[in-house]
């Protein structure tokens, strides 16, 4: 497993509403898609999403996704915030 920063870049787009998160946080997953996927459905967006939107965090153009090969912390499928704490959906 591979960890993720994933770094909101266009705050101001409509698609924000579909995540409580709106700050840079790390997902554990095997690939950056699969890390958006993941931080996508942990952040509220299959909760609050209307039918045919896009969530925020699987945007290239609204999020950055880079990996952080020396971060080690996150457990597979987990989604954590700056200050450490872990995201439930």
């Amino acid at each position: 497993m591979k960890v993720f920063r994933l770094t909101p870049i266009k705050v101001d787009d409509p698609s924000w509403k579909y995540s409580v998160e709106k700050t840079h946080v790390w997902a554990c997953a095997p690939t950056g898609p699969d890390a958006r996927h993941l931080v996508a459905s942990k952040t509220g967006y299959f909760k609050l999403a209307e039918a045919g939107a896009v969530s925020p965090w699987q945007d290239e153009r609204l999020t950055q996704c880079v990996e952080e090969p020396t971060m080690k912390y996150p457990e597979p499928g987990d989604v954590i915030r700056e200050d450490g704490s872990l995201i439930v959906d």
